[in-house]
């Protein structure tokens, strides 16, 4: 499956050269109309007929991580967040450093050593550390350089009902079916954008969103689900295996409400799931598309993901074909 490939290769926002090779290799196999602009976005052309209305389906394919940002004494490091990373989630987990995968460990403070204020508190980068096994600050600089990169050390796997867990499956799930989206002809004119920078500001959408100028967008998307544990019933609107989350709303931004109806009718009359949902708190690529191209129509399909924001996340295959079948019946109509 190459949403596999995609889980397994490391890219988080700012440092996505290698998920863009990934990409950039499937493409090859059946299409040329490829191009990669300046800021590292991978846009495909794909035109039907004569057809004016641009229609852009965007998929980031950064994933969270960190950065090291400085050395301590005893040979561990110093690091920041590169997206909106789980603080609470990070200590002990083991990492990846940099493209030669150098190994680590999360280390904090041990529990039993600290105080009742340390123990409840909210956890913040500053009481954490990633170890590597150095014994000292100049040993640690011979294999680490500030700047470098952290993922976090978790392979792609199916388990359970049908589902599936990977460390970067926001947002690769849907460039995986953005991917198979494409390897269909449409007869509307079609760009398909594997965006950079999703995590840390939505800012390769801007830059595509700029140069393409659609008039159509359609975010394709991972959405956290509500139903964990320990969850309130009237808080669980979004669940894994109901089918893809279609919103009328984005944080403080709108979607178009006839673009949204139209895709839900599809669902309706295809009998496939869906989760209506009023708002989904936050506007990722919809609040960029909306600052950059004047009167355009914006929609979004987003698959569910348990845990997002940590250091892996889970998703139901049964969601994954449901959404891809969902959107190539609607291009096919466009």
């Amino acid at each position: 499956m190459f949403l596999e490939k995609l889980c397994n290769s490391i890219g988080p926002s700012g440092y996505e050269k290698e998920t863009g090779k990934v990409i950039m290799s499937e493409l090859k196999v059946f299409t040329e109309n490829v191009n990669l602009d300046r800021m590292g976005n991978i846009v495909v052309h794909k035109n039907g007929g004569d057809n004016s209305t641009k229609i852009m389906v965007v998929s980031h394919m950064d994933e969270l991580g960190l950065i090291i940002t400085a050395y301590n004494e005893d040979g561990t490091l110093r690091f920041s967040p590169l997206g909106n990373v789980d603080k609470n989630s990070l200590p002990c987990k083991t990492i990846l450093i940099g493209h030669k995968r150098v190994p680590g460990v999360i280390g904090i403070k041990p529990i039993h050593l600290q105080s009742k204020e340390e123990v409840n508190k909210s956890l913040s980068c500053e009481n954490m550390c990633i170890d590597i096994g150095a014994s000292s600050k100049e040993e640690c600089k011979k294999i680490i350089s500030l700047g470098d990169f952290v993922v976090f050390d978790n392979n792609f796997f199916y388990f359970g009902d049908n589902l599936l867990k990977g460390r970067a499956l926001d947002n690769r799930i849907g460039c995986s079916i953005l991917m198979e989206l494409l390897k269909e002809d449409y007869k509307c004119d079609l760009y398909g954008v594997f965006s950079v920078q999703g995590n840390i500001g939505q800012r390769g959408v801007y830059a595509a969103a700029y140069n393409i100028d659609p008039d159509i967008v359609i975010i394709l998307d991972a959405v956290n689900s509500t139903d964990g544990l320990e969850v309130p019933g009237y808080l669980k609107t979004i669940r894994l295996t109901d089918g893809p989350a279609i919103p009328f709303k984005g944080g403080e931004s709108i979607f178009d409400k006839d673009i949204v109806e139209s895709i839900r009718n599809k669902a309706i009359s295809m009998g496939i799931p869906y989760q209506k949902v009023g708002d989904t708190q936050e506007e990722g690529e919809l609040k960029a598309v909306r600052l950059t191209v004047d009167s355009c129509k914006i929609a979004a399909v987003l698959i569910p993901c348990r845990y997002m924001n940590s250091n892996i996340s889970v998703c139901s295959r049964v969601d994954y074909e449901n959404t891809l079948v969902l959107l190539k019946s609607y291009l096919e109509e466009l």
